[in-house]
């Protein structure tokens, strides 16, 4: 996410390519983590009124906050009130089926980049291609978030909607881990494959109207980008679930920081407004400033989680100083009626 948001995401060259992997790809990580996340808190709450509640308040935090973030940097697209979109579908969510959760999955996969395209279409150019933030008309951020902008919802539900499928599945078992690798690396290696296949025979009118449904690029919205990004996401997760019996020792600095997500995220992107590294940075002086920023990151969660159990943040996000949103409801009082 670092590396990314700091630059440079246009680089030439095999190394510099590699370096700039997760570009396009680590933010649909995150947002199936959140899916993943989202599906345990499902299935930890049961009293579906209270559950609802904090849904509203986290998907008010998310949104208000992060428009207001936006409002400090063009530089960084702020993710976060998609995240308060994804959690208000959530009110609806919640009441389908793994089969339903799938197959929603897979259709928004198609539709999506469709609705996605048709916008493109009809707006003239530059309508509505700015970031949204706090200040924005209704419409406006409506529309920046649900059609347009850098993170509009009709495409973007997909992994946060795969990845509360995932959460359904016993992430215990050995054989939906193997599963999951197999799969993911699949869907990554056709996307991929499909999408340099196109490129290659279509040429510079693969960028032309709905030809672009046929490439791949990282943030392009087409499906061929998401099949391959949502498989890179499967496939790490799995990964990463196999391997943490083994490195969850050294990687509690990095269990330290996933405590403190949402912290860490709102105070890089308050760094970066204040840094603004040019758009034009030199791959070295990217990685230098990444490196910085990431340390800086890990000692910081680290010291933290040494004195804190949550961060501020996420104390804000939990919410657990308002009684009436983790209270259980009262037991309805039952009368019985005697008979002579």
């Amino acid at each position: 996410m670092i590396i990314v948001n700091v630059g440079p995401t246009t680089v030439e060259g095999v190394l510099e390519r590699l370096y700039l992997f997760p570009y396009g790809r680590a933010s649909i990580l995150f947002v199936v983590v959140a899916g993943i996340g989202m599906g345990m808190f499902l299935r930890a709450r049961p009293a579906r009124g209270r559950r609802s509640l904090m849904l509203l308040w986290r998907a008010a935090v998310l949104l208000a906050g992060g428009l207001a973030l936006q409002s400090l940097t063009d530089d960084v697209g702020v993710i976060l009130p998609l995240y308060g979109l994804l959690f208000l579908s959530v009110l609806v969510l919640q009441f389908l089926p793994p089969v339903a959760l799938i197959t929603s999955a897979v259709t928004l996969a198609v539709v999506g980049p469709v609705l996605y395209l048709n916008h493109v279409a009809t707006e003239s150019v530059g309508a509505h291609s700015q970031l949204v933030q706090l200040g924005d008309t209704p419409v406006d951020v409506i529309h920046g978030l649900v059609v347009s902008g850098r993170y509009p919802l009709v495409t973007w539900a997909v992994p946060f909607v795969l990845g509360i499928w995932v959460a359904q599945t016993d992430l215990t078992n050995h054989t939906v881990i193997r599963r999951l690798l197999v799969w993911g690396a699949a869907a990554t290696g056709v996307g991929l494959a499909l999408s340099q296949a196109a490129l290659a025979l279509l040429g510079s009118a693969a960028d032309e109207g709905y030809l672009r449904l046929l490439t791949g690029a990282a943030h392009g919205q087409m499906p061929l980008w998401l099949l391959s990004s949502c498989g890179g996401a499967l496939f790490t997760i799995a990964v990463l679930l196999r391997l943490w019996p083994r490195v969850r020792r050294i990687a509690r600095p990095l269990t330290a920081a996933g405590q403190l997500a949402l912290t860490l995220y709102v105070l890089h992107v308050m760094v970066l407004a204040v840094i603004a590294p040019p758009a034009d940075i030199q791959v070295s002086a990217g990685a230098i400033l990444s490196a910085i920023l990431i340390t800086a990151c890990l000692l910081l969660a680290v010291l933290w989680r040494q004195h804190f159990s949550i961060g501020p943040l996420e104390w804000v996000l939990r919410a657990a100083w308002l009684p009436w949103l983790h209270q259980s409801p009262a037991p309805r009082a039952t009368t019985t009626q005697f008979t002579p």
